[in-house]
């Protein structure tokens, strides 16, 4: 099930945090209804008769354009792609989500994909790709010439004696310009595109903060920093580095965590190095090529990144790498928080186990998809017979099918014997309506 992620994390000031719509019931303020019929208006109390209207009207056009965003997504996902992938009403619906990011205006396409997250769900897969595709790539002009540019991100795990520390990741400026420029050097990115990476590395708090506006602000700031000499300052780029949340770990702790390295890369609109074979065969070895130039370049400079993480050579500390692949922004994003949430899972499963004291092959684990709040929230448990050995829950975040069959081939890594699924599992371990797992 695709579901829209809101936000999340903590601004540093209210000025961060995206604009939100007035509620269209509430009665607009204005001049008070029981004044003296011996009230003369001024042009004041006229300014307030006015600007109170005046709010009400944006209101109710701003309800109207989210239910007509609901609409069209819903007509749009309903017809039937041509021979090129598009679809009757999909180039309007594109224009409707360009509009509202540039005016910054996130929270009409959060409410249209919350309301079609429960009424289509094919219109609100649809709107949600429209939604990651318009902020992740961005086609803009300079003089005659159309180009575009792409946020990416590259996700890793880190594990660290103590943790990272902020004050010390990409300190080493020499080395992080090593690091950006292996991104060409290593095929990742074509030699003719403009390549930069953002000297700062994001916490998933701070990547799971930006909105859709957010990121479509951020590819517009760096393609002014990469194409005008005179600008000074990226302000987009600059309100995304919140800061990463205070850790609580030991000296001694072993710490897995998840961090991303920001990028973007401009590039011309015809540049061959870019260009996805129209065949299936073709495409998918193009694809393969990407990938494998991916585990070329993290084999090869996890030496450098372990610099750059923490100011010594390689050699000299204790960080064990894990990169995953680089993608556009939000693809990027769900990567990394799903193969994090699932060694999150497999730690707390391995851990009941462990306590227990019943081996993983005298267990069987029964999997449940559950809303918790509006989250589709994914639930295991591990038994034997009807006892409850362990158990772990984490929020889904895209294709709930999809990521049902992955948990289940994490979780028989550790060797479980059957596999069950349930409608639900209760806090105790109880399930409603289990029956035999189904075949991917």
């Amino acid at each position: 099930m695709n579901k829209p992620t809101r936000p999340q994390g903590k601004p540093q000031s209210k000025a961060q945090k995206p604009a939100a719509r007035p509620n269209p019931n509430q009665k607009p303020a204005g001049p008070a209804k029981d004044k003296p019929k011996t009230h003369v208006a001024t042009d004041a109390s006229r300014r307030r008769q006015h600007n109170a209207h005046a709010a009400s009207q944006v209101m109710d056009e701003g309800e109207e354009e989210m239910l007509q965003m609901v609409a069209l997504a819903t007509a749009v996902a309903a017809g039937e792609p041509d021979a090129g992938g598009r679809r009757v009403g999909q180039e309007e619906l594109e224009r409707m989500v360009r509009n509202c990011l540039r005016q910054r205006d996130d929270e009409t396409l959060y409410e249209a994909l919350e309301q079609l997250r429960y009424d289509n769900r094919r219109g609100h897969g649809l709107l949600l790709d429209v939604a990651e595709e318009t902020a992740d790539v961005v086609l803009l002009r300079r003089g005659e010439k159309e180009m575009e540019i792409n946020a990416f991100l590259i996700p890793f795990l880190a594990r660290t004696r103590g943790g990272l520390r902020q004050e010390q990741a990409l300190a080493d400026g020499d080395a992080f310009d090593a690091l950006r420029a292996s991104l060409q050097d290593a095929g990742l990115e074509s030699p003719k595109a403009r390549v930069v990476l953002v000297h700062h590395l994001y916490h998933p708090e701070e990547i799971g903060a930006l909105t859709y506006g957010d990121v479509e602000a951020m590819n517009r700031d760096a393609f002014a920093s990469l194409t005008d000499k005179k600008v000074m300052s990226v302000p987009a780029i600059e309100r995304s580095m919140r800061g990463w949340p205070d850790g609580a770990f030991g000296a001694d702790d072993e710490v897995l965590e998840l961090r991303f390295l920001l990028g973007f890369a401009l590039k011309d609109l015809n540049d061959p190095f870019y260009a996805i074979p129209a065949d299936e065969a073709g495409a998918d070895a193009y694809f393969e090529q990407r990938a494998a130039h991916f585990r070329s370049w993290a084999e090869k400079y996890t030496p450098l990144m372990q610099q750059c993480l923490t100011g010594k050579p390689a050699g000299q500390v204790q960080c064990e790498l894990h990169f995953m692949y680089q993608d556009l922004f939000h693809g990027a994003k769900r990567t990394g928080n799903a193969e994090y949430r699932t060694l999150q899972m497999l730690s707390e499963l391995e851990q009941g186990l462990a306590q227990s004291g019943v081996a993983a092959g005298d267990a069987d684990a029964v999997f449940a998809v559950a809303e918790d709040d509006g989250e589709a929230v994914l639930q295991v448990v591990l038994r034997a017979g009807a006892r409850v050995l362990a158990r772990s829950e984490q929020v889904l975040d895209g294709d709930a099918q999809e990521q049902l069959f992955d948990a289940a081939d994490a979780v028989s890594s550790l060797g479980v014997a059957g596999f069950r699924l349930a409608d639900a599992i209760d806090a105790d371990g109880g399930t409603q309506r289990e029956r035999d797992f189904p075949r991917s």
